[in-house]
């Protein structure tokens, strides 16, 4: 996930297509993209954005009513990926650090909540924080707060 501008092939295919990707992102230009050649190339046809991603895309601020399920999802692909991004630089994270990843979940009816301490072992280019001795375990950096102690 990237929020780069669309590249020259991507916009050259959009006016070929009398579509306008030159606002969008790299992403949501694919995704437009995709839906207006889907058809020909026996994929599916654009479906307008689902409910479920209407409302989760404006819990994080953004509105897809307009919008298909493949611009939707690279909307809210940008916006997550935006999230971790900014938790990342507002908690400094960097290898090394003890973290505490908190999980929030339903159980019998009744929310919970677990905490479990890590060290950072890396940060990936998306934005997924990885622990030393996880095998394999990590987090998204929203899920994560600096160890107090």
């Amino acid at each position: 996930m990237t929020t780069r501008p669309p590249s020259q092939n991507q916009i050259s295919l959009a006016s070929v297509l009398d579509l306008d990707v030159s606002d969008d992102t790299f992403d949501v230009a694919a995704a437009r993209l995709m839906d207006a050649v889907a058809p020909a190339i026996g994929y599916k046809p654009a479906e307008q954005s689902s409910e479920r991603q209407r409302a989760f895309a404006q819990s994080l601020g953004q509105d897809v009513i307009e919008d298909s399920k493949r611009v939707a999802s690279a909307k809210i692909g940008e916006a997550l990926f935006a999230k971790n991004q900014d938790a990342i630089v507002s908690l400094n994270l960097k290898p090394g650090d003890s973290v505490v990843r908190v999980e929030h979940f339903e159980f019998e009816g009744e929310m919970r909540t677990v905490e479990q301490e890590f060290v950072v072992s890396s940060i990936q280019p998306n934005g997924r924080v990885f622990f030393k001795g996880g095998n394999g375990q990590g987090a998204w950096p929203t899920q994560l707060k600096k160890h107090a102690g």
